[in-house]
């Protein structure tokens, strides 16, 4: 080591003011000497005075960020899967890194995740960091302050307002059929999740700015845009432990953005594309663009001018947009996975739904839906074994905690301001919580409704995520047409739905954690075979 430090520093400029070249040598050594020094000193203090230093979990992880790391960048995405170990071994609360806990316990989530009335909670800076989003709602650190910017969005996402949207669901939903119908013709397989990202974008950006990209009419559903959002998810742990990489990202010139690959590129000619719909909607003389799109309620409401500039609305775009894309997308997917896979629940759900709807071609109303218990259970279990926001759950307490660990007999007091968090693919998969459950049982909805107090697919509080009546909708309307048109291919003639080359813990489990569920690599994502 000191032979390579040598012949690197005898190649550096010598200072006028020092005649013995060593001087640059120990300095470096002095600086490393300092650095490690700091550094023990610090996951010593970590380890032992800490105000979480009683607080059970791996020692490494409490001592050193760089153990999730070695998870979240190294491995890509896998701390979830050491999250759920941890919590095999230590119980319902760990220490997973020096300045956080997480928990895995039903009946702590209403004190974790208080409602509207209940105390306060903050989310942690790092969140929008992480998201690449820090100016918008899901990144606002302050609790009064999200209030404000989510009452401004809240009225659009009402059951009233979605409601409104239905004729545009169905129109989009007889896209996808006709779309459908073509690859039947074809025969080629249909990327399922492709078509329905594409079905979900167009809903939320035409919902957002009175407009859409019309990706459902684009011969590859706009496979470029959709490649450039999983390349940006990739990078969010890079961005939540060396936040300046996403500050660079988000700052950089345009030039720099459009030159850098086709990835970059198309995202920012999105982003461009967003921006330039909030600056019409802006300028519009329009009052039904102004009053009917999600923008036009921002730009309108009572928020203070400085939360209605373009920057930050880029970030809020950016996330309602984000949000309401590959998550129903990936619900879609996983739910006609599941159902092609157990047959049984397919024709059980067909009979359900054939009690409110007889003609196969017609699409089921929002009316019509409501009534269905088994089917939005299977919407139910479809999240709860492949949600789609698979990330932890932050939030921050300005006010003490006390967990009580009911099954070793303790106590510990969570110190205020420090972040804690649940991840839903943890506890939806915890085999004391969910019998069997890594099987897809929709029944068990039914059987034991008290299951939703563990319930995690839409996050839980005030901070929940706020399109989940509209993507709701978006799943249900387009699953319930399909189970309706096509039945299992078995070898006979009519409209029918075939698995291509598609295998669950591949392509539709997660194979990685990037705020949304990521499948192995080289997979293609849930694919079928169409028969008219």
């Amino acid at each position: 080591m000191k032979h390579v430090l040598e012949n690197f520093l005898d190649r550096l400029p010598s200072s006028p003011l020092y005649h013995d070249d060593d001087y640059k040598l120990k300095a470096v050594f002095l600086f490393i000497a300092t650095y490690f020094g700091y550094s023990i000193f610090l996951g010593v203090y970590r380890l032992t005075l800490h105000p979480l230093a009683k607080i059970p979990g791996p020692k490494l992880a409490a001592f050193t960020y760089w153990y999730e790391i070695y998870y979240d960048v190294w491995l890509g995405g896998q701390y979830f899967r050491q999250l759920a170990k941890m919590h095999e071994k230590y119980g319902p609360v760990v220490r997973f890194n020096p300045n956080e806990l997480h928990f895995n316990d039903p009946d702590f989530i209403d004190t974790l995740y208080p409602g509207a009335s209940g105390r306060k909670t903050n989310r942690p800076l790092m969140v929008g960091k992480r998201s690449g989003t820090p100016d918008s709602m899901t990144g606002t650190f302050d609790h009064d302050l999200h209030r404000r910017r989510r009452g401004a969005l809240n009225p659009f996402f009402s059951v009233a307002s979605v409601r409104k949207l239905e004729p545009t669901i169905r129109e989009h939903t007889n896209k996808v059929l006709r779309r459908m119908e073509q690859a039947s013709i074809t025969g080629e397989p249909v990327q399922m999740n492709l078509m329905f990202k594409a079905y979900a974008s167009d809903t939320i950006v035409q919902y957002a700015f009175g407009d859409c990209f019309h990706f459902l009419d684009n011969p590859n559903w706009g496979k470029p845009y959709f490649e450039a959002v999983d390349m940006f998810f990739a990078l969010n742990h890079l961005f939540g432990h060396w936040p300046w990489i996403g500050f660079l990202v988000r700052m950089a010139p345009g030039w720099v953005m459009r030159n850098f690959g086709p990835s970059l590129r198309e995202m920012w000619e999105k982003k461009l594309w967003w921006i330039q719909k909030v600056r019409e909607i802006r300028a519009s003389n329009d009052p039904e663009r102004v009053k009917n799109t999600i923008f036009g309620g921002v730009l309108t409401s009572s928020l203070p001018d400085e939360e209605k500039t373009d920057f930050r609305l880029a970030s809020e775009t950016q996330l309602v947009v984000f949000a309401g894309e590959g998550t129903t997308a990936h619900t879609l997917s996983a739910a006609i996975f599941e159902l092609l896979s157990n047959p049984a629940t397919l024709e059980k759900a067909k009979a359900e739904l054939k009690t409110v709807i007889q003609d196969p071609n017609d699409i089921i109303s929002f009316a019509q839906l409501d009534g269905l218990a088994y089917f939005n259970a299977i919407i139910q279990e479809t999240i709860r074994l492949h949600p789609g926001v698979v990330s932890r759950q932050w939030r921050e307490s300005p006010e003490p905690m006390i967990y009580k660990d009911q099954q070793r007999g303790k106590e510990y007091v969570i110190p205020p301001n420090f972040s804690y968090s649940m991840t839903p693919l943890v506890i939806h998969h915890d085999p004391s919580v969910f019998e069997n459950p890594r099987e897809f049982q929709p029944q068990r909805w039914i059987d034991n409704p008290k299951l939703s107090r563990a319930f995690m697919g839409f996050s839980r509080g005030p901070r929940s995520c706020i399109g989940l009546n509209l993507a709701r909708r978006e799943i249900a309307v387009l699953l319930a047409t399909l189970i309706l048109k096509y039945d299992l291919y078995r070898g006979q003639k009519g409209c029918t739905l075939e698995l291509y080359d598609t295998v669950r813990e591949r392509d539709i489990d997660c194979n990685g954690e990037f705020i949304i569920p990521a499948p192995a690599k080289g997979s293609k994502g849930m694919r079928v075979r169409v028969r008219h």
